[in-house]
C-alpha cells in the first residue's frame, strides 16, 4: 500500500513538472483605472495564490505613441505626462529587477498608490530594492530605450491593441477572454492549467465560490 502511494505521489509530481505554466501577457497603462483595477483586484491576487503555475509578463505602454527625440525618444500617453513617467518606471524596474516576483510586488505597490508615478521610491523600499538605479534609468536615455522596446513589442500584437487592459492568455486573445479575466482571473488560470489541480483551484467555479465581480469597462 505504501509503495503504491509513493508511486502515485511520484506520478503526480512528474505530471506537475510536465504541465506548462499558464502564460499571461498584460499590456496596460499605469494611470488607466481599468488597468489598475484588473492588476490590483484580479491579476495580483491570483498571482499570490498560483505564481508557481503562472508565467506572467508585463508591458507598460497601451494607447501611447512615440517619436524620435535626439538620440532617444519622446512619448505621448493617453493620461498625460504622468502616465508616461509611470510607464517608464515600470519598464526600468522590469529591466533592473529581472525577477518577476519582485516586479509583481513592486507594480502592485505602485498601482495601489494614490498617484503611481510618485510612488517609485516608496515601493522600491517596500520590496527591498534600491530606488537610485531605477530613478537614474527613468531620467536617462536608458529609460527611453526600454520604454521604446516595450512599444515595439506591443506593435507585434495581432490583432493590434485597441483598448487596455489587453490580456493574452496562452498566446490567445479575445474580447470575451478579457472579460473573463477582468471578472474572475483565478478561474481563468485554474481552467487553463493542465496539470494536477492546485489547492487554490479546488472548488473554483462551484456555486458560492468567492470571486471579485467587477464592472467591466475599457479605456
Amino acid at each position: 500500500m505504501r509503495a503504491a502511494l509513493i508511486l502515485l505521489a511520484c506520478l503526480a509530481s512528474a505530471l506537475a513538472q510536465e504541465a506548462p505554466p499558464v502564460k499571461v501577457h498584460l499590456f496596460y497603462e499605469t494611470l488607466c483605472p481599468y488597468s489598475i483595477d484588473y492588476f490590483v483586484n484580479q491579476l495580483y491576487p491570483t498571482w499570490t495564490l498560483l505564481s508557481e503555475i503562472m508565467d506572467v509578463e508585463l508591458f507598460p505602454f497601451g494607447n501611447a505613441s512615440y517619436e524620435p527625440d535626439g538620440e532617444g525618444w519622446s512619448f505621448t500617453c493617453q493620461h498625460g505626462e504622468g502616465e508616461c513617467h509611470g510607464n517608464m518606471i515600470h519598464a526600468c524596474a522590469k529591466a533592473h529587477f529581472n525577477d518577476i516576483n519582485i516586479e509583481m510586488d513592486f507594480v502592485n505597490c505602485l498601482l495601489s498608490a494614490d498617484y503611481p508615478p510618485n510612488a517609485g521610491a516608496t515601493c522600491a523600499a517596500a520590496v527591498g530594492q534600491d530606488w537610485a538605479p531605477i530613478d537614474e534609468c527613468v531620467n536617462s536615455l536608458e529609460g527611453q530605450e526600454l520604454l521604446h522596446d516595450v512599444a515595439l513589442q506591443q506593435e507585434q500584437l495581432d490583432p493590434s491593441l485597441y483598448f487596455v487592459p489587453w490580456i493574452i492568455v496562452n498566446d490567445y486573445f479575445s474580447e470575451d477572454q478579457v472579460t473573463e479575466c477582468q471578472t474572475d482571473m483565478l478561474q481563468v488560470v485554474c481552467d487553463r492549467y493542465t496539470g494536477p489541480t492546485p489547492d487554490a483551484c479546488v472548488g473554483v467555479g462551484a456555486p458560492g465560490h468567492p470571486r471579485a465581480l467587477r464592472g467591466v469597462s475599457w479605456a
